[in-house]
């Protein structure tokens, strides 16, 4: 069972249900391996946000005062179960670069979320041997959704 709410608190257009189908895709290309048995039951919170509140945010948890791209937060997680919320500020989104040779506002979201919820998941990217396990799963999950990229709509 998965159950994703999402949320805009943003002037962008934003498809709620293209955000949840993505997420289902990445969670369905995921259950396949054994590694992520307690994807049985997802419940998550997407949250699109403006600036100001990413930068307070951002501050209180992670003592950076500035906005950022995408926060996740693990709010449980069992055998069975993994409960969390992400919050995505398209307004840093659309102005940072990633470095990506595809780099349309479409795709960024789509590699945000894969991202956001590999950390869920319980990925990182503090050393190099994290970065490159997190940066190939995102690859593979990104083949999974290169279909998807050109479906999503955002505009400002």
């Amino acid at each position: 069972m998965v159950n994703i709410e999402a949320v805009n608190l943003t002037n962008w257009k934003i498809s709620k249900k293209e955000i949840t189908q993505t997420v289902k895709k990445i969670i369905k290309k995921l259950r396949r391996e054994k590694v992520f048995s307690f994807l049985k039951i997802v419940d998550l919170s997407i949250a699109f946000i403006g600036e100001e509140d990413m930068k307070k945010i951002n501050a209180k948890y992670k003592k950076i005062n500035k906005p950022t791209d995408e926060l996740s937060f693990l709010l449980a997680k069992t055998k069975n179960k993994l409960t969390g919320e992400i919050l995505l500020c398209p307004k840093v989104i659309k102005t940072k670069n990633y470095g990506f040779q595809v780099s349309s506002f479409k795709f960024q979201v789509n590699y945000l979320l894969t991202h956001a919820f590999l950390h869920l998941c319980g990925f990182d990217h503090e050393t190099d041997k994290e970065w490159r396990e997190m940066e190939e799963m995102e690859e593979i999950l990104q083949d999974k959704l290169k279909g998807q990229n050109s479906k999503l709509k955002f505009t400002t």
